[in-house]
C-alpha cells in the first residue's frame, strides 16, 4: 500500500510539473506570436519645437584654465548594457520555484529510496534510475536558477547605473 501511495504521489507531482512547464511554454509562445499588447494611444508630437539659441563662444573662452582642466577629464565609465541572453534570463521568473519543487521531490524520493533499501524486499527495478535522474534534474534547475538570479542582478546594476 505504501508503494502505491508513494508512486502515485510521485506521478502526480511529475504530471503537475510537466503540465506547468507546458502551460508556461504555451503562454510564452503565444506572446511571441501575438506581439506586445497595446499600452494606449500614442501622443501626437508637436509639429513645431522651440529652438535653443546657440551658446555664445565667448563664454567658453572666458572660462578659467582650472575649469577647462576639470572639464577635459573623462567622465565616469558608464556600465555597458547586458547582453540579450542576460535580459531574457532576467525576465524568467519560474526557474527558482521550479528548482525548489524539483529539489523537494528529489529529497522525498531519496528518503523513500532509503526506506525501501531497509525493508526485506528489493525496490522496483527502475526506481534507483528515477531517483538519479530526478537528482540531476534538480541540480540542473538549481544551476539555471542561479544564472537567473545573476542575470537579474546584472540587469538591475545596468539600470541603476552604479558601478560595483
Amino acid at each position: 500500500m505504501a508503494y502505491v501511495l508513494v508512486m502515485s504521489s510521485l506521478a502526480l507531482s511529475v504530471s503537475f510539473t510537466l503540465g506547468w512547464v507546458l502551460w508556461r511554454t504555451a503562454r510564452g509562445l503565444w506572446r511571441l506570436v501575438a506581439g506586445p499588447p497595446a499600452r494606449g494611444r500614442a501622443k501626437p508630437q508637436a509639429k513645431s519645437r522651440a529652438r535653443k539659441a546657440p551658446a555664445p563662444r565667448r563664454a567658453a573662452a572666458a572660462q578659467k584654465p582650472a575649469a577647462r582642466k576639470a572639464a577635459s577629464k573623462p567622465a565616469q565609465k558608464v556600465p555597458s548594457q547586458p547582453w540579450g541572453l542576460t535580459r531574457w534570463l532576467s525576465r524568467r521568473r519560474s526557474a527558482l520555484p521550479l528548482s525548489s519543487l524539483a529539489l523537494l521531490l528529489y529529497a522525498l524520493t531519496r528518503l523513500v529510496e532509503f526506506g525501501m533499501t531497509r525493508r526485506p524486499q528489493s525496490p522496483p527495478a527502475g526506481y534507483h534510475d528515477l531517483v538519479n535522474a530526478l537528482g540531476w534534474l534538480a541540480a540542473g534547475l538549481l544551476a539555471l536558477a542561479l544564472l537567473n538570479l545573476l542575470a537579474r542582478w546584472r540587469c538591475s546594476q545596468a539600470t541603476s547605473g552604479s558601478d560595483p
